[in-house]
């Protein structure tokens, strides 16, 4: 059997700087390290959203990176 635990959450703001010459769409991340694991999700989402209200480029996603150590028991 195995247990596994959080060490670390990222926030990633997934936007949309722009088009290229060619019409596509030029999409960019920002990261955000050092979330508290026991953060929830909600939490996560209304401060990706506030960020995304001050940011220059419009907000496409808000996306949560969780690192966890696995151990067996």
């Amino acid at each position: 059997m195995s247990k596994s635990s959080k060490i670390q959450s990222t926030m990633i703001l997934t936007y949309k700087e722009g088009v290229d010459v060619n019409g596509k769409d030029i999409i960019k991340n920002a990261r955000f390290a050092k979330v508290k694991v026991t953060a929830l999700d909600d939490d996560v989402l209304a401060v990706g959203a506030a960020l995304g209200k001050i940011m220059e480029y419009p907000v496409i996603n808000v996306v949560r990176a969780d690192n966890s150590v696995i151990v067996s028991e």
